[in-house]
């Protein structure tokens, strides 16, 4: 858990260098890979796909947040989506266990 806390920590300060910085337009393209390979390694990491559903969960980062409070609630989420991705009631065919 402390490499995704860190990936977590890297991506939060990736993004405010971003959004603090006027950037040049080849700049910009270097600190939007740095954070697409962030929220895929950290999809990975957490065993859930990276699709944009996944990468929603800590890609949007609230003004005045602390990168503590960040990181916290980002894992909070990411564990409690990957128990819900991992159990599906309804997709279980209860059919196949029955007694003959």
């Amino acid at each position: 858990m402390d490499y995704v806390e860190s990936l977590l920590e890297e991506y939060f300060d990736v993004s405010k260098q971003m959004e603090n910085k006027t950037i040049v337009i080849g700049e910009t393209e270097n600190y939007l890979e740095s954070l697409l390979a962030i929220e895929e390694e950290i999809c990975w990491e957490f065993n859930v796909p990276p699709t944009r559903k996944f990468r929603d969960l800590f890609r949007l980062i609230p003004n005045g947040i602390t990168k503590e409070n960040y990181v916290t609630t980002s894992v909070q989420t990411l564990s409690r989506e990957k128990a819900r991705y991992f159990y599906r009631p309804s997709e279980f065919d209860f059919d196949l266990f029955k007694a003959a």
